[in-house]
C-alpha cells in the first residue's frame, strides 16, 4: 500500500507545482478521495485472491466438505483437507474473469494465463505408478523364490500454482505465483496492459452456493454453466424429505426421517405445538392433526448423541391438505388413445383400476410421487359401449372415482340438441321408480321446468323428449354426481344410458328446477327448499313494534267488482317456487281488482309475548306499487293503475292501508282510453319479486 500511496502523492505534488496556495483545500479533498478509492481497491483485490484460492481448492479431485457457515453474502467452507475458504456471493467484487479450463490451466477472460511464456496449472497431477519389483532368487529346494512386491506408487506431481493478483503503482493489474516473486503486469489479447482502476464490475465472483442431496454446489458468475459439486461428509444430523407436510384436519400422516451419524448413545425425542399429536415409530414420526388446523402448529424432532453431547433438531410445519381433479367422467372414442386426468393436490395418492378392466392401463409417468397429470392408455373398442370406474385414492381423506365411458364400434357420438325444441323434460333413473315423471313448464317463465314431489334414493337424469315422445337424449351433470342441494349447477347433454347422473342421497321430497335458457339445474331437498311467503300484520292496541304473521299457502281473494266476503278462490303454487301463485279460474268480468288474504287471529303466531288481547287488521292486500299511475274510479271512491295483459306489473303489499287501491285490466287502448274485454284469464302473483301478470 505504501508504494501505491507514494505514486499518487507524487503525482499530486507534481501537479501542484503550478497551483497557488488558495487551491490547497481542493487538492486535499482529491487526496482523500483517491485514498478512499485505493483502500476500496485493495479490499477488492484481497477478496478476489481469497475467491481464487477457493476456486483452486474446489477444483482438486476427491475434495469433500466438512462444514459450511454463512454470514450475509460470505460463506466459510471447511474442506476435507482442513483448509478454510471464505468466498463472496452476490455483490462481491469481480475485477477479473478468472477461471480454470477443462485441462486444469488458469485462464483470464477465457484465455490461459502465461508465466515465462508457459501456461500455468491450477490443479496438480498424480505421479505415475512405480515399476513392478524384480522376481526373487531361486530357493534352496530348487524352486523359484517368492515373487517380488510391486513398486510403490510414484510421488504426486507438482502442485498447481495459485495466482496472486495485485495492482501496481500505476494502477495496472499484476500477477505472481509466489510471494517472493516480482509481480508481472497482465496483458490483454492485444498485448496491452490492463488498468485496474475503474474496471470493477460490481458483480459476484461466485453466482450461488447451494446444498442439496448431500452435495455442496458452487456456480461461477462468469460462467453459469460451470459449477463445482463437492460431497458433504456425513455428520450428525436429522434428515426429512421436507420440513413442510400436508395434512387434513383430524387425519394422521407418517413422516419418514433418518438420523445420520447416530451411535448407540443417540436418543430421539419429539415435541408438538398447536394441538398436534405425534408418536415415534421405526424410521418415522406419526402425526395426527387436530379437528381444526391451527395457524402456527408444528412438530420438532430432536436427536441427542450423548457420546459427544451433539444435539440436532428439525422443525416440521404443516399446511392444509388439498385434493381436486378436473372431471368425474371422461368419454373416449372407440379408437382408444390416451386419457389424461388432471389432479391438483399436495397429498400423495394412488390410482386403482378394477381387476376385470383389461382395456385401460397406466401410461408411463414422467414424475415421481406426486403427479399433476395422471395418464392412461385406453385400447380400441371393437365391441359394445363400455364403462369403467377408476379410483384416485389420496393417503388422507376420501377416495374419488372417475367414470370412463368408451363408445362402441357402432355407437354414434352424441350431438347436443336445441333445448328450445324439447317438448318434455322427464325425471328418469332409479330415483323416479318404475316410470319417468314429467316436469311442468312454469307459467312465470317458459324456459323453466320444475318438479316437486317424492323421489327415491338413487341415480337421476332428466330425459328430453320431442312432441311425439321420441327420446332426444338426457340432461346430465357437467361434473360429479353431487346434487349440491339448493345450488344452481351447470348441466350437459348425453345419451340416456351414458351412466352420468346425479345421486339423490335419500328418500324424500325434492324440488327440481331446470332452466333451459341458462343451462342450469337446481335440486332442493327439505333442508334447502324454498319457503312460502309470510304476511306480517300490525297489532293495533299493543306496542308499536308488535307484529303477528301468517303464511300464505293456497288461499287468496280476488276483490274488486267481485265481493270480498266469503269468495276465496283457489290458487296453485308454482312447482318452481312456492312464492309464485297461479289463478287459473273461469272467465271474469271486472274493471278493477286487487288481491287479499286474511285469516283468523287463532292462526297467528303472536310475537308480542305476554299480551292476550289483540285488535288487528285481518286483511292483507296486494295492490299497485306505483300510486302515481292510479286514477279515480268507482265514482271517485277508489283509485286504480293499469295492468297490461301479458306484462309484469309491480305491486306492493300491506295490511289495511291499501284497501282502496286496485289494478285496472287493459288489453287495448283507444287513444289514451284503456279497454278490457272480459274473457277467461290467468293471474300470476310473484310474491318473491312483488309483481303480477295477467294472461288471457
Amino acid at each position: 500500500m505504501k508504494k501505491v500511496f507514494l505514486f499518487f502523492a507524487s503525482a499530486i505534488a507534481a501537479a501542484g507545482l503550478g497551483i497557488s496556495c488558495t487551491d490547497l483545500s481542493g487538492i486535499e479533498e482529491r487526496i482523500d478521495t483517491l485514498e478512499e478509492k485505493m483502500a476500496s481497491m485493495i479490499n477488492s483485490v484481497m477478496a478476489l485472491n481469497e475467491n481464487v484460492k477457493a476456486l483452486q481448492a474446489f477444483s482438486q479431485s476427491g475434495q469433500t466438505v466438512k462444514e459450511i457457515r454463512q454470514e450475509g453474502n460470505v460463506y466459510t467452507i471447511v474442506l476435507g483437507d482442513g483448509s478454510v475458504h471464505n468466498i463472496t456471493v452476490e455483490n462481491g467484487p469481480v475485477l477479473l474473469d478468472v477461471g480454470i479450463d477443462e485441462e486444469g490451466y488458469w485462464t483470464l477472460d477465457g484465455k490461459r494465463i502465461l508465466s515465462d511464456g508457459e501456461p500455468v496449472k491450477a490443479v496438480g497431477e498424480k505421479g505415475d505408478k512405480g515399476d513392478k519389483g524384480d522376481k526373487g532368487d531361486d530357493g534352496a529346494a530348487g524352486n523359484d523364490g517368492e515373487k517380488g512386491e510391486d513398486g510403490a506408487d510414484g510421488a504426486d506431481g507438482a502442485a498447481g500454482k495459485t495466482p496472486i493478483f495485485g495492482v501496481d503503482a500505476e494502477g495496472y493489474w499484476t500477477v505472481k505465483y509466489d510471494e517472493n516473486e516480482e509481480p508481472k503486469r497482465i496483458t490483454d489479447e492485444n498485448g496491452g496492459y490492463v488498468l485496474a482502476v475503474g474496471s470493477a464490475g460490481g458483480d459476484s465472483f461466485f453466482r450461488s452456493v447451494t446444498v442439496e442431496d448431500g452435495y455442496l454446489t458452487i456456480v461461477l458468475a462468469s460462467n453459469p454453466d460451470k459449477s463445482y459439486r463437492l460431497p458433504i461428509e456425513a455428520g450428525f444430523r436429522i434428515e426429512v424429505a421436507s420440513d413442510i407436510a400436508a395434512i387434513m384436519p383430524g387425519e394422521t400422516v407418517d413422516i419418514p426421517f433418518e438420523v445420520v451419524g447416530s451411535d448407540a448413545s443417540t436418543r430421539v425425542f419429539v415435541e408438538t405445538h398447536g394441538g398436534y399429536e405425534a408418536v415415534l415409530k421405526e424410521g418415522a414420526v406419526s402425526v395426527t392433526a387436530p379437528a381444526e388446523l391451527p395457524a402456527d402448529g408444528y412438530v420438532i424432532l430432536k436427536a441427542i448423541r450423548n457420546s459427544d453431547s451433539s444435539i440436532k433438531a428439525v422443525c416440521i410445519t404443516f399446511e392444509a391438505g388439498e385434493f381436486a381433479y378436473v372431471v368425474d367422467a371422461q368419454e373416449i372414442a372407440k379408437e382408444g388413445g390416451n386419457l389424461n386426468i388432471t389432479v391438483t393436490t399436495n397429498l400423495e395418492y394412488s390410482v386403482s383400476i378394477p381387476e376385470d378392466v383389461d382395456w385401460i392401463r397406466m401410461a408411463p409417468q414422467t414424475r415421481a410421487v406426486i403427479t399433476e397429470v395422471v395418464s392412461f392408455v385406453v385400447d380400441a373398442n371393437e365391441g359394445a359401449r363400455r364403462t369403467a370406474l377408476i379410483s384416485i385414492v389420496p393417503v388422507q381423506g376420501e377416495a374419488y372415482s372417475v367414470r370412463v365411458v368408451q363408445n362402441g364400434a357402432d355407437d354414434v357420438i352424441f350431438e347436443d340438441v336445441d333445448l328450445a325444441s324439447v317438448a318434455k323434460f322427464m325425471i328418469g333413473g332409479t330415483t323416479a321408480g318404475e316410470a319417468q315423471v314429467e316436469m311442468v313448464q312454469t307459467l312465470e317463465n317458459e324456459d323453466v321446468f320444475a318438479f316437486y314431489g317424492d323421489l327415491e334414493a338413487g341415480e337421476m337424469h332428466v330425459a328430453m323428449l320431442d312432441s311425439e315422445n321420441a327420446v332426444l337424449g338426457a340432461v346430465v351433470p357437467s361434473e360429479g354426481t353431487d346434487i349440491s342441494a339448493g345450488q344452481a349447477l351447470a348441466f350437459d347433454q348425453d345419451f340416456v344410458d351414458s351412466g352420468r347422473h346425479w345421486a339423490i342421497p335419500s328418500d324424500g321430497k325434492y324440488r327440481v328446477v331446470l332452466n333451459r335458457a341458462s343451462g342450469e339445474i337446481t335440486i332442493y331437498d327439505v333442508a334447502t327448499d324454498l319457503q312460502p311467503w309470510s304476511a306480517v300484520f300490525h297489532i293495533n292496541n299493543l306496542e308499536a313494534n308488535g307484529t303477528l304473521k301468517t303464511t300464505i299457502t293456497d288461499k287468496i281473494y280476488l276483490y274488486g267488482d267481485i265481493s270480498w266476503s266469503g269468495k276465496a278462490v283457489a290458487l296453485e303454487q308454482s312447482p318452481a317456487d312456492p312464492q309464485v301463485l297461479y289463478y287459473k279460474g273461469d272467465a271474469l268480468n271486472f274493471t278493477r281488482v286487487n288481491f287479499k288474504t286474511g285469516v283468523s287471529a287463532a292462526d297467528f303466531e303472536v310475537i308480542a309475548e305476554g299480551k292476550e288481547s289483540i285488535n288487528v287488521s285481518r286483511i292483507y292486500t296486494f295492490a299497485p306499487s306505483d300510486k302515481s299511475l292510479c286514477v279515480s274510479i268507482n265514482g271517485g271512491k277508489d283509485t286504480a293503475a293499469p295492468i297490461n295483459v301479458g306484462e309484469w306489473t309491480p305491486m306492493s303489499g300491506g295490511s289495511d292501508w291499501q284497501r282502496g287501491q286496485y289494478f285496472h285490466p287493459v288489453d287495448r287502448y283507444d287513444g289514451d282510453t284503456p279497454h278490457f274485454q272480459a274473457t277467461k284469464v290467468k293471474f300470476i302473483l310473484d310474491l318473491r319479486n312483488m309483481r303480477v301478470k295477467l294472461i288471457q
